[in-house]
């Protein structure tokens, strides 16, 4: 079903919430949680919350590829650390926050068509938010939990309206532009690089439903093919579960789309070189796949490769790259392959820094801080956690990257490095080579270091998701194992095979490394095809 929605819609409804949401008592610097699936009255209820003068917040809600006991938990001790005032949410998601959580007693409501009806002519006193200031705290966007509880990030109305001005200018965004997406408004490539961008320019937002995406990458083409927008951003996975998941003979037209914007995980030459084959007969030009850095804390981009010029591709030593260092691959040795995230943002700047936060040269490998014009102030009431990661004006990231011709190149992350023998590896370098091979569930491995107390050192394990059992005496580690090690030159000490559903996600959806780490040391992820190292 297809629902069009046009701005003076979007607005009456938007109001109708509003006013619902005065009703209530709900008013200046009171905290909603939006929980939906995908339905007009998320943009509704957001929107309404700006108006009433309230700080809204999107959050995922539970899927069948989540541990309920595991997303309640955690969203049990969110709430009891935001205190929400009111939580909107579906009937289903209500009465399940009363069957896990003890004494849950947060106001729910679970939209109507009645509720958005519009009403009278509003005026002032019926929309505090339109009084709003441009320093006021607009929202929190929550990051995605990945290493921990998410932590709200606070974002004021100016550093949302200088960020879009900022990233449109480097997407040279003009008035025909307009945008497709099947992300959640949860993250914040669905929320602020689409919702919000769409929102502040005026142009039309294509929003797909993402749980119908995946099961149906096709339906992203299809959309393109009918509606001919110009913008798209996706996160790595996507290009490649959309190559997958397409009938090699099927075609489309996807020539209006200038910028397929790769962003939110680390960014893979290959990938671009798989979707470009593929899609190139349809329309898809080099100059066309581009790639953005994005945090949350930084409202969204902080880098962004220039439109019309093709992402850059360096090939590096892939020793030297293992010790920190950047430098041309040699034709006798290891090479590896990175793609540039671009240059920065006008209003942003990128700083590379070794452990004693010493800035390095461009081409050593350290951890990235940023700092801009439109960088959040803090994380909502956790003054200990901003303390920690705000240092004079600039964030530190724990993202772990180098600078190369004044573009950044994102490498991983600082949770994300695994040191063997003096060697850093990254943990998605290690995933990413895995879910390519033949029996492995796509995006469903991970890789973690452990403690061998037998020879006093750090080694390597890996979780994968089979297709089936790996029942075959091993076979599929060993494939494993061998790719690793010609890939990395890393020996791995154990895969451990797993059945669909077995490694635990965050309540965004992502494989949690640290959660599924501390399985595996309490036993809790074994399997049949748990195939130790040889010696």
């Amino acid at each position: 079903m297809v629902e069009t929605i046009t701005f003076g819609a979007l607005y009456e409804r938007a109001t109708a919430y509003a006013r619902f949401y005065r009703t209530r008592g709900i008013g200046e610097g009171d905290i909603v949680i939006i929980i939906l699936r995908h339905t007009p009255h998320l943009y509704y209820s957001f929107l309404g919350a700006l108006l009433a003068g309230a700080i809204p917040s999107f959050m995922p809600f539970p899927s069948a590829k989540q541990r309920s006991d595991i997303y309640w938990h955690d969203h049990e001790r969110l709430f009891e650390r935001l205190r929400p005032r009111l939580i909107v949410t579906y009937a289903e998601n209500r009465d399940a926050a009363h069957a896990h959580i003890e004494n849950f007693s947060i106001e729910t409501v679970v939209p109507t068509a009645e509720l958005c009806q519009p009403g009278t002519d509003a005026v002032a006193s019926d929309l505090p938010g339109l009084g709003a200031a441009p320093d006021d705290l607009a929202c929190l966007q929550h990051s995605s939990g990945t290493t921990g509880l998410k932590k709200g990030v606070m974002l004021t109305h100016r550093e949302i309206l200088d960020h879009t001005e900022a990233y449109s200018k480097r997407l040279s965004f003009i008035a025909g532009d307009s945008i497709v997406s099947w992300l959640p408004l949860y993250h914040d490539m669905g929320f602020i690089a689409c919702f919000m961008t769409s929102l502040i320019e005026g142009t039309h937002l294509i929003a797909l439903d993402p749980f119908e995406w995946v099961m149906r990458p096709q339906l992203l083409l299809e959309a393109i093919e009918r509606y001919r927008p110009s913008l798209c951003w996706l996160p790595n996975f996507a290009f490649s579960h959309i190559v997958n998941a397409t009938q090699p003979s099927a075609t489309f037209d996807l020539s209006s789309v200038r910028a397929f914007i790769n962003c939110s995980e680390p960014c893979k030459p290959g990938t671009f070189e798989r979707f470009l084959n593929r899609f190139e007969s349809c329309g898809v030009r080099r100059n066309n796949l581009h790639v953005c850095y994005a945090l949350a804390e930084n409202v969204f981009g902080a880098t962004q490769t220039v439109p019309g010029n093709a992402a850059a591709v360096i090939n590096v030593d892939a020793h030297r790259f293992s010790t920190g260092e950047i430098v041309p691959a040699r034709a006798d040795n290891g090479a590896q392959d990175l793609l540039s995230c671009g240059p920065a943002l006008d209003g942003v700047s990128i700083s590379v820094r070794d452990v004693d936060g010493a800035v390095l040269p461009p081409n050593r490998i350290g951890e990235i801080f940023v700092a801009s014009q439109y960088l959040f102030s803090g994380y909502y009431l956790q003054p200990e956690l901003t303390e920690a990661k705000l240092r004079d004006g600039w964030y530190q990231t724990g993202d772990v990257g180098f600078m190369h011709d004044g573009e950044l190149f994102v490498t991983g992350r600082v949770d994300d490095m695994l040191i063997v023998n003096g060697r850093n590896y990254y943990a998605h370098e290690i995933e990413y080579l895995i879910s390519e091979l033949p029996g492995v569930l796509p995006g469903r491995s991970v890789a973690i270091g452990v403690d061998d107390q037998q020879y006093d050192a750090t080694v390597v394990v890996v979780l994968v998701e089979c297709t089936e059992p790996d029942a075959s005496g091993g076979d599929l580690a060993r494939v494993i194992r061998r790719r690793i090690l010609e890939r990395l030159g890393l020996a791995i000490h154990s895969v451990v095979s797993l059945r669909s559903g077995q490694l635990v996600k965050t309540t965004s959806g992502k494989i949690s490394r640290i959660k599924n780490r501390e399985l595996y040391i309490q036993g809790a992820l074994t399997a049949s095809g748990d195939v130790p190292a040889i010696s």
